[in-house]
């Protein structure tokens, strides 16, 4: 018969076996929690959210009630959101002399009441291409065209600038058009910028860029100034040069509120919930 004290022994051998592997075990998890970013600007997916960084974070001043001016003073170049079209192409932008003719195909446009040779895409039309300019009920009636985003805001009225997100009072990030079926309208998100490490919440809001966009409002948030005067304008152009974090949660969205103030407070707390629960800032620190 073995004694008491060997059997005890024996006890206590395989329990310190077990406490030994059962550390194994959480070290192995704790690791596999960590995060492996792509190349800038490609995403990944990480557990349940998708992550990517920017070495640059540029502005969008799309839903902003004074994005495009009827006047041309407003955040956006009122060819940021407008192309010339000649021979039945569009003149993209970056090609050779895309500016002076956008330029030249608007002012004919808006001389003649013919839209038929310029392509917009950053303010609301109507059926025949006509811009809409914002109304009664609308922040700048008869003195802005209807800036739009991607996602909208279906409680508030159609042909309305109130239908979309301003730029100045929502952060949100852009993204390009075709992960928009992948991420849900609204998702929220968490921004980081780690030369400053100020932490951010935002919401998809927007499709363009190539993972390397972001609101006023989002801007700012990340401590940026992306509000400059050029010629005596203030324009929407000053992005933020260095390296950007984003999180996004593609299948948890915050539902589009008329209210800035009271949609801004829910974003930011789905947004940090979200964002601890999947490991937050510690565990974002691992994907640089």
């Amino acid at each position: 018969m073995k004694s008491c004290h060997s059997q005890n022994r024996k006890f206590l051998l395989s329990s310190i076996a077990l406490i030994v592997i059962l550390d194994a075990t959480t070290a192995v998890t704790a690791e596999e929690k960590g995060c492996r970013l792509n190349a800038h600007n490609q995403p990944a997916t990480i557990d349940d959210a998708i992550v990517y960084s920017s070495t640059v974070f540029n502005v969008d001043a799309d839903g902003a009630p004074n994005s495009y001016r009827l006047d041309g003073k407003g955040l956006s170049y009122t060819c940021d959101g407008v192309a010339a079209i000649e021979n039945g192409k569009t003149i993209r932008v970056g090609s050779l002399d895309w500016e002076s003719k956008c330029n030249s195909a608007w002012k004919l446009a808006r001389e003649t009441g013919d839209y038929s040779n310029v392509a917009i895409f950053g303010f609301a039309t109507d059926p025949a291409g006509v811009p809409l300019e914002q109304k009664k009920g609308d922040p700048l009636p008869g003195n802005a065209f209807i800036s739009t985003t991607s996602v909208e805001i279906s409680e508030a009225p159609a042909g309305t600038q109130r239908r979309y997100l301003d730029a100045t009072a929502i952060p949100y990030v852009v993204l390009p058009s075709y992960m928009r079926g992948r991420v849900k309208d609204a998702a929220v998100a968490a921004v980081w910028r780690p030369k400053t490490n100020a932490l951010a919440f935002a919401i998809f809001g927007d499709t363009g860029g190539h993972f390397d966009e972001g609101s006023v409002r989002l801007q700012q948030d990340l401590g940026g100034h992306p509000l400059v005067e050029i010629n005596h304008i203030v324009r929407a152009k000053a992005r933020i040069e260095d390296i950007i974090l984003v999180v996004i949660f593609p299948q948890q969205p915050v539902r589009p509120r008329v209210d800035s103030e009271d949609w801004l407070s829910e974003i930011r707390m789905a947004g940090r919930s979200a964002f601890e629960a999947w490991g937050g800032i510690a565990r974002l620190e691992s994907c640089r």
